[in-house]
């Protein structure tokens, strides 16, 4: 994952206005970061997608159906 660089709260910017910045930052960050013995399940119907991406930067996106089959698909 990339690094992010976090915004700095502007001299007359409301305090709440920052926190809530930070902590949408947070739960982005958090909400795809993936612990060593955690499984992650993802549900296509939600909306969730899997995105891979090769070495030369060309994005796939992976699905599997009901027979448990897998298909990668080109994602722009």
């Amino acid at each position: 994952m990339a690094r992010r660089t976090l915004t700095r709260p502007g001299e007359n910017q409301d305090v709440n206005e920052y926190l809530n910045y930070l902590i949408d930052e947070i739960e982005y960050v958090t909400g795809i970061t993936v612990s060593k013995d955690e499984r992650l399940e993802v549900n296509g119907q939600d909306g969730t997608e899997i995105v891979l991406v090769s070495p030369n930067g060309t994005k796939y996106k992976i699905e599997v159906d009901n027979a448990g089959s897998i298909t990668a698909t080109l994602v722009s």
